[in-house]
């Protein structure tokens, strides 16, 4: 399916239903020793955030299996595009809507003391129906972690707003804002510093450099 620096990602059949099997490689470089902590700790770390959140509520996929030594996880497949591939074909309204949706989960999520470190739009899928219209769904929890420090939550948003400005620039007002009303109607964390320290981050040029390089400017996966 996909191969990203830290893992090789599946789409598998399994008991008759489509799951996606994310199973994180061992590097060449690094001591064995600390490749085996290292896997497990991020592994069992990856599955608890996913098992919380989704028993909290949050639009995340569900956890089926998770093999720690193996440095494997289990999780749905939904069926869904990226939202760095798909923002950009929405009406203002539904994207007004989905920035509110991706704000409350980040507050939901930043109330449990959890962030996501990677939180960009190619890590939000948007579920389209006929039926129920448009959710979105928070993927790809390997970086996430846990923490009471505001900064980490900052920088969760702070990625999230240079991601929609550096893909469709035309839609980063309509969508930050949906985002920072939603959070700071269900922050429970102090939403208005949060997003005060958002303009401060958004001043660091290092951030700026890092952040994006990583997380927004790179290519995630080699197909």
């Amino acid at each position: 399916m996909a191969r990203g620096a830290e893992a090789e990602i599946y789409l598998v059949d399994f008991l008759g239903m489509k799951v996606v099997v994310k199973k994180r490689v061992s590097k060449p470089f690094r001591n064995p020793v600390f490749n085996k902590v290292f896997i497990e700790h991020r592994t069992r770390t990856e599955a608890k955030v996913l098992s919380e959140l989704y028993l909290a509520g949050v639009s995340v996929p569900s956890l089926l299996l998770v093999d720690e030594e193996a440095g494997v996880i289990v999780m749905e497949y939904i069926e869904g595009a990226r939202l760095s591939d798909s923002l950009g074909l929405l009406r203002e309204s539904a994207v007004e809507a989905i920035g509110e949706a991706i704000g409350k989960y980040a507050a939901l999520m930043h109330n449990m003391g959890i962030y996501h470190g990677d939180f960009t739009l190619a890590n939000v899928l948007l579920v389209r129906s006929s039926e129920s219209g448009n959710r979105v769904v928070i993927i790809d929890f390997g970086l996430a972690g846990y923490s009471t420090d505001i900064e980490e939550y900052a920088i969760d948003l702070h990625l999230m707003s240079r991601s929609v400005e550096a893909l469709y620039p035309e839609l980063a007002e309509v969508f930050t804002r949906a985002v920072f009303r939603a959070y700071r109607e269900h922050s429970k964390v102090g939403g208005d510093s949060v997003i005060r320290k958002v303009s401060e981050i958004r001043t660091r040029g290092r951030y700026v450099d890092r952040e994006l390089r990583k997380a927004v400017l790179r290519e995630r996966y080699v197909e």
